[in-house]
């Protein structure tokens, strides 16, 4: 019998699960890998769909839901931990909670501070070259690999690079996937579709190479859709905000998937913006 878990007093929603979505919130339900302290991600056993449940601090996610605030998350998480790996989870309750509100995650462009993005390529680069920052895993690596990645994206041919980051580094969507993620979200918000049709379809053949997780939020952004904490380091490259807040926020997703996204969106953005200035010198 599946562990029935109780509906949120208020949840947010992507907009394309909908809150009528018969399998976004059936029973069929089960716990895959991930039980993190910023989200969790289940799997449908019917359609192998995943299911986000974030908190407050991250926002909703593309096929995900984020809850109200701490709390709500915590009581969400524990009453997950508590199931048995692989035992079915009923989230039924959840579809007849008329406080899911649907949020449209499509990314639409913005005209960005030139100088917020140099502060925070800068103060990324000063965390970069820290010993804290360079533990295994390969993640010193896969970061410097960013100016090679915008480039390509931007001008070059991305198929070249790609098989150097999909999957490649730590996490459960590891750290080369969070930096495409972060290119493609910083070419919607330059507004540039045809680089980031090009580098979809460039990373679409490689997406057995990494984990399902990833596969989700690649396949998302390449849609033109992303998570609300995206939303949020781009706005504050747009409103001007201290690089050091801008890093702040990234760094609360994951162990290291905030900041690693940011990475491959600052570098993008900069690379973009150097053009654009050279060419109108």
């Amino acid at each position: 019998m599946a562990a029935m878990i109780a509906e949120p007093d208020l949840a947010r929603i992507d907009a394309t699960l909908g809150v009528s979505d018969a399998d976004g919130f059936s029973a069929g339900y089960q716990l895959i890998v991930h039980l993190g302290q910023s989200a969790v991600v289940l799997r449908s056993t019917t359609t192998q769909r995943l299911l986000t449940i974030a908190n407050a601090s991250g926002g909703v996610t593309p096929g995900g839901v984020c809850l109200p605030n701490g709390a709500e998350f915590a009581r969400v998480r524990r009453d997950l931990s508590a199931v048995a790996p692989g035992h079915p989870v009923d989230l039924s309750a959840w579809s007849r909670v008329a406080t899911l509100v649907p949020v449209d995650l499509h990314f639409t462009p913005r005209h960005l501070d030139a100088r917020a993005v140099h502060a925070v390529s800068a103060e990324l680069a000063r965390g970069n070259a820290a010993p804290a920052a360079s533990f295994d895993g390969g993640l010193a690596r896969v970061r410097s690999l960013a100016p090679a990645l915008a480039e390509a994206a931007l001008h070059g041919d991305p198929r070249v690079l790609l098989p150097e980051l999909i999957g490649a580094g730590p996490g459960t969507t590891p750290s080369g996937d969070d930096m495409v993620v972060g290119t493609l979200a910083a070419l919607a918000a330059l507004g540039l579709a045809d680089a980031a049709s090009r580098l979809s379809a460039a990373v679409t053949p490689l997406l057995a190479a990494t984990t399902a997780a990833s596969r989700h939020y690649i396949v998302a952004a390449a849609s033109g859709r992303f998570a609300e904490h995206v939303y949020q380091l781009v706005d504050g490259m747009v409103d001007g905000m201290p690089a050091r807040t801008i890093l702040a926020c990234a760094s609360r997703w994951g162990a290291t998937s905030g900041v690693d996204l940011l990475t491959g969106l600052a570098a993008t953005l900069r690379a973009e913006l150097a053009h654009r200035t050279k060419g109108a010198a």
